[in-house]
């Protein structure tokens, strides 16, 4: 008889035992995107590969994880992960990325937000080269704010466009900017300042500027530049 109830004891404390056992804490997961090659950052602290590539969260204790993808062209996303994040159960973290409509409106640019230098040639005198400027502007942008030839100084007023998101309603800028930097030799310097806004109100430097202005910047440069 007793040997009958410790025999019963020990398989109740085995059975108890195992329903209590602790679930996993560490689970190896496949981190990928749509589309790949995006850069990851978990918890303020870079990947060195991009999507798609292999990484284990540790959740001894249970906690969140911050994860922040980036890449060129597309939205700046942020989710958070934890034990309870349904697709850790197939091993795999998938995000789709949302293309950036401003991005797909701009091109890069040498003279974004900073001052390139053109030479004039030298078949080319001081009024020749101004009314170039001007014919180059005035092709893809009527709305001039300043014109002064005695200073050599020409601002075109802001291009704005908006653009509607996911992530709510952006703005962008582009205005150009010359100035006279020598009479002789006759150089120019040029610079197309590119800014975003979400609100309208506050605005910040943006790496690429409209397709309208490249072309300006382009056709300004190939018809002024020394041959």
């Amino acid at each position: 008889m007793i040997k009958n109830m410790v025999i019963f004891i020990f398989l109740a404390f085995s059975l108890v035992t195992v329903g209590c056992a602790p679930k996993k804490a560490h689970l190896p997961t496949q981190i990928q995107t749509k589309p790949p090659g995006a850069t990851v950052t978990i918890d303020g602290i870079k990947s060195s590969e991009v999507t798609p590539f292999p990484y284990t969260f540790n959740f001894a204790p249970p906690r969140d994880y911050t994860i922040n993808i980036t890449k060129e062209g597309f939205f700046e996303e942020e989710f958070i992960v934890n034990k309870q994040t349904p697709d850790l159960k197939k091993g795999e973290l998938t995000y789709k990325l949302t293309r950036s409509p401003l991005w797909e409106a701009t091109v890069v640019s040498p003279a974004t937000n900073t001052w390139i230098q053109v030479l004039v040639g030298a078949d080319l005198n001081a009024k020749m080269a101004w009314q170039i400027m001007i014919d180059a502007v005035i092709k893809r942008s009527s709305n001039i704010k300043e014109l002064n030839y005695e200073s050599g100084y020409l601002q075109t007023k802001y291009t704005v466009r908006k653009f509607d998101t996911k992530n709510g309603e952006f703005l962008l800028r582009c205005q150009l900017i010359a100035t006279l930097v020598s009479s002789e030799p006759l150089i120019y310097r040029i610079k197309d300042v590119a800014e975003w806004s979400g609100n309208g109100v506050q605005w910040h430097p943006y790496n690429r500027i409209f397709i309208e202005h490249s072309d300006m910047i382009t056709e300004i440069q190939d018809r002024l530049r020394s041959n």
